[in-house]
């Protein structure tokens, strides 16, 4: 079996992650009053892509590693809104996703990633059916690739 290589993201850490509401079209001004929440992107459908409209809600990493305190800080936002997000999705025919974009740095020395994910976290994401997603790119700090 193949494995696909991780994506080079370039000589910048720059992780975050996103909750966002997903589905083929929808009113994504819905979500923002609905929830009383800005978005920080929304996507619109159209041909040829996106393939799909998204409300997305990021929030960047401040340190590469610790990809727990942005977590927990994004849960915080949407926590209190569970029933309001469980409507929404009935209501307009969504899908909610968690989506981690991670940028591993190949310096030996950096620490790698954590993002525990506790019992308040698996809760939030059981309670709404949100899938969870992770996208990893390659970091090079130390200019590694540059050199090959």
């Amino acid at each position: 079996m193949a494995y696909e290589k991780l994506t080079y993201g370039g000589s910048e850490e720059k992780s975050y992650l996103y909750f966002a509401f997903r589905a083929d079209t929808f009113d994504t001004e819905a979500i923002s009053t609905e929830l009383g929440i800005q978005p920080t992107s929304v996507m619109i459908k159209k041909d040829p892509v996106p393939k799909s409209t998204a409300w997305k809600f990021k929030i960047m990493a401040d340190f590469a590693y610790d990809l727990e305190t942005p977590l927990q800080n994004l849960v915080g936002v949407f926590e209190s809104k569970i029933e309001a997000i469980n409507l929404l999705k009935q209501r307009l025919n969504l899908e909610t996703q968690l989506v981690f974009v991670i940028y591993i740095d190949i310096d030996p020395e950096v620490s790698t990633p954590y993002f525990p994910m506790d019992k308040r976290v698996i809760d939030f994401l059981h309670k709404t059916q949100t899938t969870v997603d992770f996208d990893i790119y390659k970091a090079d700090t130390i200019g590694l690739l540059e050199k090959l």
